[in-house]
Parts: C-alpha cells; sequence; structure tokens
C-alpha cells in the first residue's frame, strides 16, 4: 500500500460473509468525513464507494447500510447517553462489486480480502477508472477532428459535481429502455441525452439517425433549438389533417399480405385466401405489362357466372358494368364489340342502332338482358383447336407483392371478383364468409383516423419512399445524408392508428437495411413513445400480434444496424422479449408493485438497496445501469431545454380565474370584446 493510500484509510474489514462484508471505521470519523490531501471526503453515504487495497489491486465495494454498536450499558442522564453514542464504534456494510487492476476496472471479485485489511475512501481518479470516463473523444485518422465515445447526461447524487457520462457504442449501439410513472421525467431525459448529443463541440453527430413515434406530440417543442446547429437538422411529420407542417402518409400498397390480413382482420382458413387474391388481382390490373391472359380469365370467369347466378336482370347489368368499369383489357370491355349483328329481343325483332358490344349487350328489355345468349357466347368462345379463347385451364394467379401503386378503392371490387371467383368452382358460401372483412373493409375506407393510409398521393417507390423519411436525398447517383431528427407526431391517433404506422415503417426499414449493401454502416435509433400501447403483452387493436416484428428487431436489429429505444410507464405490460433483449436501462420513480417486481426479473445483478429507493426517486433523477455503464448509478438527469411539451398541469393555475374567462383552446374564433381571454 502506497504512502498516499494510508492517509485515505477509514477503517478495518472486521466480519467477511459469502457476498459482504463488514467495516469497522477508525475512532474520529464520527461524522463520516475526513480531510484528504485534495479534498473532504464523505464515505458513508448509501450506494457510495469504498476500496480495499488487496495484493496488487484493489477491490471496489458499494456501501449498502450504516450502523453503530450498541454499548448495552446503563446511563446516569441523557447527556451522558448522548456523548457515548457519539463515541460508540460506526460499522459499514459494504458489498464487493469489482476490481481496478493497472488503471482498469473489471465487474466481479473472486478474492475477498483477509479480516483486518484497510478501507480507504474512494478518489475521482478512481470513479473515472470504474466509469470509464478518463477519454470522453478519440481523434478521426486522417483529419484534425474528433469523434466522441461517451455523452454526459446527469450529474451524481452520491458524489457532488461528479458528471455520469454514458459510453456511446454501447447505449445507442443496442437497444435501451427509459421506464418511470407518468409525470417522472422519461421524455426530457430522452430530449436532453440527444440535446447534448447534437450540441457537442468539434464534431457533431451528422451520421446519426433517431426517429420517434411520438404518440404525445411533445418532442418537435424540445428540437426547435437543434436548428442553432447547422449541420444537424429536423424534419417533423404529423398525421393531423389541421397540421401547419408536413403531412405524414403512408401509401397502403407498402403493406405486405401480413399486414393486410391483420388490419382486415382476415382469417386465417377462408378469409385469408380472398384476400391475397383481391390483393393479387387489383396489382395485376394495375400493371401496364402484357399480362391479358390472365386478366381475360378471370374477367370471363366472373362474368359468366354472374350471367348464371339467380339474381335479377338488373343486378346482374350493375354488377358486370361496376367490374368492367375498373378492370378490363382490350377484348374485354364495355365498348368492346361482340357481335357484327345487332341486338334483338327475344321474339326475334332487332334492336335497332344497338351494335352487339359488351355495354349494349347488358340492355334491358321487360327485365330481362337481351343480349345475355351474346355475351356468354364471347367469353367461352373457342378457336380452331377447340380451347377456350378466355377461360384457360392451366390457370396460375401471380403471387401479391407490396410497391404497386392501387386506389384503395379498388380493392373493394378486387375483393368482389375475388369472391366471384372462388364462386365460380363451386364455393356458394364464400360470400357470407367473408362479410365481417367486407364490413372492415368499408369501414376503414371511410374513417378519417386512416386517411394517412387510404387516400395517399404519394408516388414514391418504397426505395425513395425510406430515403425521404430517413432523412437522405438522392443527388444522382449519390445519396445525401440531410436529416438525423424524423419526428412523427401521432398525437391525434388512436391506439390502431399508432399500431399500423409504428409496425409498417419499422418493417420497411427493417428489410431496407437487411439488403442494404455496406450492411451495419447506417445506424439507426427507433424511439418507441409509451411503447406498452403497441409492444404488449396483449394483443394489439388492429396488428393482434404487433410485437412481431419489434421482437425481431429486438433480436436481430443489431446485425443490421437498427435499435431500438423503449420509453413506458408500464414495464409490467410491455413485451418480454423486447425487454430481455435490451442491454440498458434507465430507471424513474416507479411506485406500481407489479412493474416493481418486474423490473426485478429483468435485473437480477442490480441490489436491493438500489431497487428499493425506485418509489421515493425524485423527477428529473433516475437510476442508469446496463452495458454503457459500469455500475449502476443514480444520477440527476440534465435539464432539457427547451423540454418536451410535457409539463404537468398547475391546477390552482387553472382554477382560480376570473369569472366568464374565454376559453382559446376550445374555440378557434378570436375573442369578442366582452370575453376575457385565457
Amino acid at each position: 500500500m502506497t504512502k498516499e493510500d494510508k492517509q485515505r484509510v477509514i477503517g478495518k474489514v472486521v466480519a467477511i460473509n459469502s457476498d459482504r462484508f463488514s467495516v469497522e471505521l477508525l475512532s474520529g470519523l464520527d461524522n463520516f468525513n475526513v480531510n484528504g490531501y485534495d479534498d473532504i471526503h464523505y464515505f458513508a453515504q448509501l450506494n457510495s464507494y469504498v476500496i480495499v487495497p488487496y495484493q496488487n489491486y484493489y477491490i471496489v465495494a458499494e456501501v449498502s447500510g450504516v450502523r453503530e454498536k450498541d454499548l448495552n450499558v446503563p446511563f446516569s442522564n441523557p447527556t451522558e447517553q448522548i456523548l457515548s453514542k457519539i463515541q460508540a464504534g460506526k460499522y459499514l456494510e459494504v458489498l464487493p462489486i469489482g476490481t481496478i487492476k493497472d488503471d482498469q476496472f473489471d465487474f466481479g471479485v473472486s478474492v475477498y480480502p483477509t479480516l483486518y485489511s484497510d478501507v480507504l475512501y474512494i478518489k475521482e481518479q478512481e470513479l473515472d477508472t470504474i466509469f470509464k470516463t478518463n477519454s470522453s473523444k478519440k481523434p478521426i485518422e486522417g483529419t484534425d477532428k474528433y469523434r466522441y465515445t461517451s455523452l454526459p447526461i446527469g450529474k451524481s447524487i452520491i458524489f457532488p459535481d461528479y458528471e455520469v457520462k454514458i459510453d456511446i457504442d454501447k447505449f445507442f449501439g443496442s437497444h435501451s429502455a427509459v421506464l418511470g410513472n407518468t409525470g417522472s421525467g422519461k421524455s426530457c431525459t430522452i430530449a436532453s441525452m440527444l440535446q447534448t448529443l447534437y450540441k457537442l463541440k468539434d464534431n457533431s453527430a451528422t451520421g446519426s439517425t433517431f426517429i420517434f413515434f411520438d404518440v404525445n406530440g411533445e418532442y418537435r417543442q424540445a428540437f426547435e433549438n437543434l436548428k442553432e446547429n447547422t449541420d444537424i437538422q429536423v424534419t417533423n411529420f404529423s398525421i393531423d389533417t389541421e397540421a401547419t407542417y408536413e403531412k405524414f402518409q403512408l401509401p397502403h400498397w407498402f403493406l405486405n399480405i401480413d399486414e393486410w390480413a391483420l388490419l382486415l382482420q382476415a382469417s386465417e382458413k377462408t378469409q385469408l385466401p380472398i384476400l391475397r387474391n383481391a390483393l393479387a388481382l387489383v396489382v395485376l390490373f394495375s400493371r401496364d405489362q402484357n399480362t391479358n391472359n390472365i386478366k381475360n380469365h378471370i374477367l370471363a370467369t366472373c362474368i359468366t357466372q354472374i350471367l348464371r347466378d339467380e339474381t335479377s336482370s338488373p343486378s346482374k347489368k350493375d354488377r358486370i358494368k361496376s367490374i368492367l368499369q375498373k378492370f378490363n383489357t382490350q377484348e374485354i370491355t364495355l365498348s368492346k364489340q361482340i357481335s357484327t349483328t345487332n341486338l334483338s329481343y327475344q321474339d326475334g325483332r332487332n334492336i335497332e342502332s344497338l351494335d352487339c358490344t359488351i355495354d349494349n349487350c347488358l340492355f334491358i328489355h321487360f327485365g330481362q338482358l337481351v343480349g345475355i345468349e351474346a355475351l356468354l357466347a364471347y367469353f367461352e368462345k373457342k378457336d380452331d383447336n377447340g380451347s377456350f379463347l378466355f377461360l384457360s385451364d392451366d390457370f396460375s394467379l401471380p403471387p401479391y407483392k407490396p410497391n404497386q401503386k392501387f386506389t384503395f378503392s379498388k380493392l373493394e371490387e378486387a375483393l368482389d371478383i375475388a369472391i366471384l371467383f372462388e364462386e365460380s368452382y363451386g364455393n356458394r358460401q364464400i360470400r357470407d364468409y367473408c362479410s365481417s372483412m367486407i364490413t372492415r373493409f368499408k369501414s376503414i375506407k371511410e374513417r378519417e383516423d386512416f386517411k394517412f393510409l387510404t387516400t395517399t398521393q404519394n408516388d414514391k417507390s418504397i426505395d425513395k419512399y425510406i430515403c425521404s423519411l430517413l432523412g437522405v436525398e438522392k443527388q444522382g447517383d449519390n445519396a445525401i445524408k440531410k436529416n438525423q431528427v424524423i419526428i412523427i407526431d401521432l398525437n391525434s391517433a388512436n391506439d390502431e392508428t399508432v399500431e399500423v404506422i409504428s409496425c409498417v415503417i419499422s418493417r420497411l426499414i427493417f428489410e431496407k437495411l437487411k439488403t442494404a449493401k455496406n450492411r451495419n454502416q447506417f445506424p439507426i435509433n427507433l424511439v418507441l413513445e409509451e411503447a406498452h400501447r403497441y409492444i404488449s403483452t396483449e394483443s394489439g387493436k388492429v396488428f393482434g400480434d404487433a410485437n412481431r416484428i419489434f421482437e425481431r428487431i429486438a433480436k436481430e436489429g443489431r446485425k443490421y444496424g437498427m435499435f431500438l429505444l423503449v420509453s413506458s410507464q408500464r414495464p409490467s405490460e410491455l413485451s418480454r422479449t423486447v425487454l430481455s433483449q435490451c442491454s440498458n436501462f434507465i430507471v424513474h420513480r416507479i411506485q406500481n408493485p407489479e412493474d416493481l417486481s418486474h423490473i426485478r426479473q429483468i435485473t437480477p445483478h442490480i441490489s436491493e438497496t438500489i431497487l428499493k429507493r425506485l418509489p421515493s426517486i425524485p423527477t428529473q433523477h433516475a437510476l442508469i445501469f446496463g452495458h454503457a455503464v459500469n455500475l449502476p448509478t443514480t444520477f440527476k438527469v440534465n435539464t432539457a431545454d427547451p423540454k418536451p411539451k410535457s409539463d404537468n398541469n398547475e391546477i390552482s393555475k387553472n382554477w382560480f380565474r376570473e369569472k366568464d374567462f374565454y376559453v382559446e383552446l376550445l374555440c378557434k374564433d378570436s375573442p369578442t370584446p366582452q370575453s376575457k381571454k385565457v
């Protein structure tokens, strides 16, 4: 032990157990502080640290308790008792957590100290070693700039003025979770971290990409001042039709078959095959390629089925015309001449000036289609070899693939054709089986909260859409990174909308990264606010297994550079798979017993003394643990400036007002002179 070490001895090890040991403090340290050569050092605070020299390394231990020895002697007066208490022996209960050797901290202890080993207070230099904050930036090879390796996020509660830092690679290069009760400061913590990141000098994090699913509309305000750093750009989207910034649109033709099935709540055995065929049909008829043989077969099959069913002639006419107005080919269209002779009534009389086109064949006389025989003859026509011209024996419908534009309303007609097609094979009950799916489709088509999906005018390909969303701008053959923070404001969205947007967007980005030329070279962090709404242990309202894409990202995203930052007030309601893959946790105040129990289950290496403090942690304070920090640390989060739009309501301020004041929130018009504005 060095001379300097001898000067900072505070006690001796007097008891050693399997998981802890006791330290008796030296006499004269009744105030639990010592005047060191550099400063005054306090050493008896819960969750603070002490070190024990042993051989050629130091054992680092966490203070878990403080007590005094009971003398068990009678006292003649209270003053004598107080003085005796002051002079009584003082003890620390400490938990060994790691070792320091050659300025390197390693978690875990294999050998315990001997009895009566010296115990020292800890220095700031040793704290730097423990928390690996000796160097926060490294030079970029070939330049005079630096890249930062650690990020300050707050001040230590235990060690005054000591800066708590996280390893940038280990925190943002893995999945992390920010947990805590509502109002405990989760949004402010996330905003503060990114504000600090983007204010770092010498070099900006222009290669970063943060996508916020902002379900409470908080973060637009928090990042307004980032424009002061011209290297960093923020893009705001909103699904609110009255928003003044860019409207968010998600083209419905980007959805894959599984997402369509979830959206329309299609049953697997009966409705899903019809939906799959309908999607294939609507894409098929939207193409310009020469696929008329397939199209003709479908149209001919469906129209002949209608002509032979038991519905009325007006109904037959309306259904056929509706189909051919939306789906047609050169050979099967309303204006197609199917015969050189004029139409005739059933009694043989010619219908003057009515050529035998498909449209004219749908002419009704005394409640009957006059051209039904001509239509059937045309659609069932055979060539010289005896083969049907339109009806094919080896028909095969191409599978549905996303990224082929079609209008949402056309899918309704395609569903009808798909049902007709199935009926032509003798399945007469399929229409009844699909009624709930059709009803669901019509509901979504008319709902205002799904306009972002159903009425989109975006004609970009998936590739261009994702690039635009990620803040990448194509310039010729090059792609230039322009924006770093992308906020999707979902404040006006219900749970169904949040599920659809978060799941589809996450899936599109994930698939893009998987197929990227340079794997793991474009890191993307998804910030999932109120994650329990769409990464729940229970089934979602729209996407019943919405968890599936996020669980896949949680398990595989690291390989491709896609990471989750999960924020939630109900950890017990979050997907266990997603939480189990989180390497870092920032935990604010949590009081619910179920949530506390859940935290204990996912953090078995955290001491009970730390977890017991979670219900009483003040606002803006948090516990951080995981790969990004060497040791669990309680800290005060740096103040976000500006703060997210999540301040608590000042009830008394809003209650006690003048009579008949003007409520601007509920009235869009200007106040009248008699009104008193808020």
